[in-house]
C-alpha cells in the first residue's frame, strides 16, 4: 500500500465531511425536484414492503442481478420509515468510505475540489448504488489481508455488476507495472481506456444479451457527453502522463489508474459511449493524482485549473436548476 499521510483522525474528518455534505445541505430543496434515482430506489423499496414479486433467477443471472443491493433495499424498508432517509443514510456511509480514503492522501483543502463538484453531488446523493459499491472497494485496497480483501471486492460487485471493470483495470496495471519502462506507463492506459471504449461500443451489449441480462440495450438510448466536456478530463489526464510521478511504483499504479476512467471519458465521447460517471466514481484517485505532478508550479496551476472548471460546472448546473 502506498505511504498515507499521518492522520490520526481521517475516520472523524471523513464522518464530518459526509455528515454535511448529505444532511445539512438540502441538495434537492437546492435541485427543485427528486433526483430521478431517489424516486425510483424509493418506489423499488415501497414496492418490495408491499409484497411486490420481482423475476426469479438463477445461475449467472442471480449474481448480475446484484442480489446484496437487493437485500439492502429490503433492510432499508424493514428497519426506516422514511424511506428517502434511508437513502441517505447509504449515502453517508459511502461518503464515509470515500473520505477514509481521501482523508489518508491529500490535505483537507483539497477535498474541496471533490466537494464543489455537480458530478459528485448527482454520484453520492442520487447513483448511491455505483457510490456504495466503489467506495467499498477504495476500503478493501487499504485491508491487509487478503481474504478479507476479496470477501469485500465481492460483496461490491454483489451490489453494482460493473465493479468488475474498475477492479480489473487495477489488475492491469498492477500486472503490467514491473513490466514497463516508467515513462511508457501512460501509453498502457491509454491504451486500456480506448479498449474499454471499443468494448462498450461493439462487445458489451454482446455478452449481456447472450446472458439475458437487464442492462442490454442500455448504451443504445444512453448518449455520451460532448467531445468538449471530456477534453478537458483528457487534458489533465495529459498533464498527469507527462509530468506525473512514474518512478515510485505505487504512484503509477494510482496515477494510470486516474489516466485510465479520464481517457475513457473523452474516448467514450468519441464513439458515443456513457462514461462520465467513471470519471465521477473515480475523482479521488484523480485528485491524488494530480498530487503527483513533480513539478510544483504545474501541479498548483493544474489544481486551480480544475477548482475554476468546477466552479463553473456547479455554476452551470445551478443556472439549470434555476431556469
Amino acid at each position: 500500500m502506498m505511504q498515507n499521510r499521518e492522520y490520526n483522525n481521517y475516520w472523524i474528518l471523513a464522518f464530518i465531511y459526509a455528515g454535511i455534505y448529505v444532511f445539512l445541505i438540502p441538495w434537492v430543496d437546492i435541485l427543485g425536484r427528486e433526483f430521478a434515482d431517489t424516486a425510483n430506489y424509493i418506489f423499488r423499496i415501497t414496492y418490495i414492503q408491499e409484497g411486490g414479486k420481482e423475476a426469479e433467477l438463477s445461475g449467472i443471472k442471480f449474481l448480475m442481478d446484484e442480489p446484496v443491493w437487493k437485500g439492502i433495499l429490503y433492510i432499508l424498508g424493514v428497519t426506516f420509515e422514511d424511506y428517502r432517509l434511508s437513502l441517505y443514510v447509504i449515502s453517508f456511509i459511502a461518503m464515509v468510505l470515500y473520505g477514509s480514503f481521501f482523508f489518508r492522501r491529500v490535505e483537507w483543502y483539497v477535498v474541496m475540489l471533490l466537494l464543489l463538484n455537480p458530478m459528485s453531488v448527482n454520484l453520492f446523493i442520487e447513483q448511491v448504488r455505483i457510490t456504495l459499491a466503489f467506495g467499498l472497494v477504495l476500503f478493501a485496497y487499504d485491508i491487509r489481508n487478503k481474504h478479507i480483501q476479496a470477501l469485500i471486492l465481492l460483496i461490491a460487485f454483489f451490489i453494482h455488476a460493473s465493479m468488475p471493470i474498475f477492479i480489473g483495470v487495477y489488475f492491469i496495471l498492477y500486472y503490467t507495472n514491473s513490466r514497463v519502462e516508467p515513462r511508457k506507463y501512460y501509453l498502457i492506459s491509454l491504451a486500456i481506456a480506448l479498449g474499454m471504449a471499443l468494448f462498450m461500443k461493439y462487445g458489451l451489449d454482446l455478452i449481456l444479451t447472450a446472458i439475458g441480462d437487464r442492462h442490454a440495450g442500455y448504451g443504445d438510448i444512453s448518449a455520451g457527453s460532448s467531445i468538449a466536456y471530456s477534453m478537458v478530463w483528457f487534458m489533465i489526464a495529459l498533464v498527469i502522463s507527462i509530468f506525473g510521478d512514474f518512478d515510485n511504483e505505487e504512484k503509477r499504479i494510482v496515477a494510470g489508474y486516474a489516466i485510465v476512467f479520464m481517457s475513457f471519458f473523452f474516448f467514450g465521447s468519441i464513439f458515443g459511449v456513457f462514461a462520465q460517471r467513471y470519471v465521477a466514481v473515480t475523482m479521488p484517485i484523480i485528485i491524488i493524482s494530480i498530487g503527483y505532478i513533480t513539478n510544483r508550479h504545474i501541479k498548483f496551476w493544474t489544481y486551480i485549473f480544475m477548482f475554476a472548471y468546477i466552479l463553473l460546472m456547479f455554476k452551470y448546473w445551478l443556472e439549470l436548476v434555476l431556469m
